[in-house]
């Protein structure tokens, strides 16, 4: 099809104009489609099945290097402007997503594959004459790894400023910003903080957040508002040989006002800590060759319920829970972070988790064999085990993935995969089984 003679003029003069001020212009896309199929999708009886078509797409356009001053400085000041639309969606569906998935598609502005903007901001370059770079608006942003703050691909409003110390190269960054509402609850959620990063044989981080949360909200099980909650973190990453290591630390605290017609307690105080590290190396194996290895651990404190206006449970309000339409984290049926799941039978808990249970320990083992022609198979097994619960089990199950991959210049990827989760006592006394199937097809420039 053959555009418009205005609409090319006007893009010409876009490219001319951006060349003529030294700046670049960046066009990123990107589609993902995956089919899926769940069976016995909620692990108890009734069995319930579910299979879709999930669609995630980006689109994004930044003008870069625009220059703001002339040469009279050492460095000049640039600037780029940016904006990115984001869209998820179920192929062919008109009506609302369904537990557990519903909680998934709240976290978006949308879930009928139309366009939101994920970001759009301002990001300045030396300011001032400093090595920094400040960014003003809606942001792509996540501290660490994401195990206590991450926009999850909504973006976060407000004003980030990340620039170079004079010592030992360290960087410095801090951020005032507010998660956008979601489709279930108006936003009065506001974070900020501040994150050191200081480079050894590896790289250390140092991380502190506050959350400021004026929602109403259920703690230990009774009402409670006017949340402060502050995150102290840090994280060491470093590559040395054939390891590969990444493991982080954080410990929650704060206090919450009680509400309700009989408040419990003059405070409620937040008391909680998290641990979650990975390695992977080359692992030597049949015929002289090598695979790679893969080891993951992580917890998340419970709530003790012997204490009753004290909860010992580590949970942020916007750390990494979500890729798409499904979650992201540790299993691809069960998808745990270090305090909270994918859900199964206990749809209706905040953490995923059967009532009465809280925090979450995983373990992982995992093996990639050498590629065949292009392509890799990796094999992983979870463990999966609830930190505290009022009951007498805390096994939640045990999975296993499987998944053979194909990519073509890190431009093309396929994949097909399989999980098997097989639930503990805590959520099933017969241990029952789910499975999910799961075709892949991505692409991006």
């Amino acid at each position: 099809m053959r555009a418009p003679p205005h609409l090319a003029a006007c893009a010409l003069t876009a490219v001319l104009s951006t060349s003529a001020l030294g700046a670049a212009l960046d066009v990123s896309t990107g589609y993902r489609l995956r089919a899926l199929s769940f069976k016995n999708l909620k692990i108890v009886d009734p069995p319930q099945d579910k299979s879709f078509i999930s669609q995630d797409a980006r689109l994004g356009f930044a003008v870069r290097n625009i220059e703001l001053t002339g040469g009279g400085g050492p460095e000049p000041v640039t600037m780029d402007v940016a904006l990115a639309l984001h869209g998820v969606g179920i192929a062919g569906s008109s009506g609302p997503l369904t537990a557990p998935f519903d909680r998934i598609a709240s976290h978006y502005p949308n879930a009928e594959f139309l366009p939101f903007i994920e970001s759009a901001y301002v990001r300045a370059h030396g300011l001032f004459g400093y090595p920094m770079d400040v960014t003003f608006g809606q942001q792509p942003f996540a501290v660490g790894s994401g195990l206590f703050l991450s926009d999850d691909g909504v973006g976060l409003a407000g004003v980030s400023a990340k620039g170079s110390l004079p010592w030992w190269d360290m960087k410095l960054e801090g951020y005032a910003l507010q998660p956008r509402a979601s489709q279930q609850m108006a936003q009065n959620l506001t974070v900020y903080g501040a994150s050191l990063e200081i480079p050894s044989e590896g790289t250390w981080q140092f991380h502190q957040l506050f959350e400021r949360d004026l929602r109403d909200q259920t703690v230990i099980g009774r009402q409670a508002s006017r949340a402060r909650r502050s995150f102290s973190g840090v994280r060491y990453q470093i590559s040395f040989g054939p390891l590969v290591f990444d493991g982080e630390a954080a410990m929650q605290r704060g206090h919450a006002v009680p509400s309700g017609p009989v408040p419990f307690a003059d405070r409620l105080t937040y008391k909680g800590d998290a641990q979650q590290m990975r390695a992977k190396w080359k692992q030597p194996l049949w015929g002289g060759r090598e695979g790679i290895g893969r080891l993951a651990v992580a917890r998340g404190s419970g709530d003790n319920p012997t204490t009753a206006s004290v909860d010992e449970a580590f949970f942020p309000s916007r750390g990494h829970r979500y890729d798409g339409l499904e979650r992201a984290g540790f299993g691809e049926y069960f998808g745990a972070t270090p305090y909270d799941a994918f859900g199964g039978p206990s749809t209706h808990t905040a953490t995923g988790l059967p009532p009465g249970a809280s925090g979450i320990i995983a373990v992982g083992l995992g093996l990639t064999p050498p590629s065949y022609k292009g392509a890799t198979l990796d094999i992983d097994y979870w463990l999966f085990q609830a930190d505290r619960n009022f009951g007498p089990h805390r096994t939640l199950g045990g999975e296993f993935d499987f998944r053979l991959r194909y990519g073509f210049r890190d431009r093309f990827a396929m994949s097909l995969s399989m999980a098997r989760f097989r639930a503990g006592h805590a959520i099933s006394l017969s241990k029952a089984n789910s499975r999910r199937y799961a075709l892949e097809i991505s692409g991006r420039f």
